[in-house]
């Protein structure tokens, strides 16, 4: 009995001691090293500033290998070409212009106005085509930010915040829509035709997250600034666009 009692607290301690071990690996230990998320640097800056000030959305045109870009001080959409040259303005009846896509055949224009939660179209010659509100917003100023197609024609818009949500349309019907908790606001979005998936940038968290469509977080980067308002992409480019200083920058596209 003594022997068989002195075998239970031995097999007690070392019971206690492996539990000990196990747990002070756990990630929930406040000590234990996470991933560090990687900085983007730009590899060059282009400054807007003559064309337009406090961009705050930009698409690619691969029809015409040019930029539209809105900004939110103005009714105008700007179209110039990768080294930030102005090819034209498109003046447009629309106001608070925050985000802008085009169609997959690059013929129609769409852009968010978000103090009013419009989603509107235009011909590129800026005739007015139609306009219809998504407002999910419990604030005025934190509505409608981001928008674009993915390649089965579905239309994705985000809301800045309160809530952060990235909305899937089709023909004005919402089939869905996924709160985004990785970041503090969601200020543009655009969609990758061979990744089949979205970037987002936020200007609140200074990052980049790459999305997908049911708003799971696939991978995230920081970048050294905040105020970062749009996003697109040419070939193995990242052009993000600054309301702050009215620049474009370019990055390497992260892989």
């Amino acid at each position: 009995m003594i022997r068989l009692k002195i075998m239970r607290i031995k097999l007690y301690y070392t019971s206690f001691f492996v539990l000990l071990i196990v747990s002070s690996f756990s990630c929930d230990d406040p000590n234990t090293t996470k991933p560090e998320i990687k900085t983007l640097n730009p590899i060059i800056e282009i400054d807007l500033s003559n064309i337009l000030s406090e961009p705050s959305g930009i698409v690619y045109n691969s029809t015409n290998n040019s930029f539209y870009i809105v900004s939110d001080t103005t009714s105008k959409i700007f179209e110039i070409n990768l080294n930030g040259n102005l090819i034209k303005e498109i003046l447009v009846t629309a106001n608070d212009l925050e985000g802008i896509t085009l169609s997959l055949n690059n013929d129609t224009i769409y852009v968010v106005e978000e103090s009013d939660n419009l989603i509107t179209s235009f011909l590129l010659n800026g005739n007015k085509i139609n306009s219809f509100i998504k407002d999910v917003s419990t604030n005025s100023a934190n509505g409608l930010e981001g928008i674009a197609f993915d390649n089965l024609r579905n239309l994705f818009v985000t809301n800045e915040k309160l809530p952060k949500y990235l909305i899937k349309l089709k023909n004005q019907v919402e089939l869905g829509s996924y709160e985004i908790n990785a970041v503090e606001d969601l200020s543009d979005i655009c969609y990758d035709t061979a990744l089949d998936c979205f970037w987002l940038i936020s200007d609140e968290s200074k990052k980049i997250i790459k999305l997908s469509k049911t708003g799971v977080v696939l991978s995230e980067w920081l970048i050294p600034f905040s105020k970062g308002e749009g996003i697109t992409f040419v070939q193995d480019k990242m052009y993000i666009v600054r309301d702050s200083d009215s620049k474009m920058y370019v990055f390497n596209k992260p892989s």
